[in-house]
């Protein structure tokens, strides 16, 4: 996970590194010029989630309406669980008053900007709780075996969703964007096994919304990590 998260943030920097090799934090830079037309981001918290969220965030030419556009990767595989799937969240931003200059001249080069969101995400998962056990019976030698349950489930969402946010851009290079908001998340899911005679109904019953297969109401919280190019 830490070589993941090393590799994803000297990417970004090697991009805006080539990008603009003048960048300079200590020189005034014009509002006009402050500005970029497209923006990458990382979001480092959903490291913890085991996932790579990586968004593009394409402006119009007045810097007052955007297209954001996520690819997220969930992957683990370990002795505890098995957690694959992919999603991508297509949002609409729309800012207001658009991007203002920092008048307190209190970190040089900065503006930031307010917006709302309307978005929807798709995705795909797999889901493998290897520490679930249950007590098997083996009519052969008419002993109870404790095997693990080998139970997966598949998930397939669509989620709308709503957001509102502030970005900032500090320094010319990095864009900081907090957002908040909620969505409600369609779920069809489904379970299987290599197992026989095995009762589904007891596995993946009690969902949160953090588990991938949850349905219902959700909030959207974060915060990502970006540079303009």
């Amino acid at each position: 996970m830490k070589k993941l998260l090393f590799c994803a943030t000297l990417a970004m920097v090697s991009i805006q590194a080539n990008a603009g090799n003048n960048w300079n934090p200590t020189k005034k830079i014009n509002f006009e010029d402050l500005r970029k037309p497209i923006v990458l981001k990382l979001s480092p918290f959903h490291f913890f989630d085991r996932q790579l969220s990586l968004t593009s965030e394409f402006f119009n030419k007045k810097y007052n309406r955007s297209t954001a556009i996520t690819l997220n990767l969930i992957y683990a595989d370990n002795s505890k669980i098995y957690d694959f799937g992919t999603s991508i969240n297509i949002e609409r931003r729309f800012y207001p008053r658009g991007f203002n200059p920092d008048t307190s001249n209190w970190i040089r080069n900065m503006a930031s900007g307010f917006y709302f969101g309307f978005g929807v995400q798709a995705g795909y998962n797999e889901f493998n709780d290897r520490e679930f056990y249950r007590n098997y019976y083996d009519p052969i030698n008419g002993m109870y075996t404790n095997l693990p349950n080998d139970v997966t489930i598949t998930s397939q969402w669509i989620v709308p969703a709503v957001s509102i946010g502030y970005q900032i851009i500090l320094w010319e290079a990095l864009y900081v964007d907090a957002y908040v908001g909620g969505g409600i998340k369609f779920n069809e899911t489904s379970k299987s096994s290599p197992r026989t005679n095995v009762d589904f109904t007891k596995y993946y019953d009690s969902p949160d919304i953090f588990s991938r297969y949850y349905k219902g109401i959700i909030p959207r919280v974060g915060i990502t990590l970006g540079m303009g190019l």
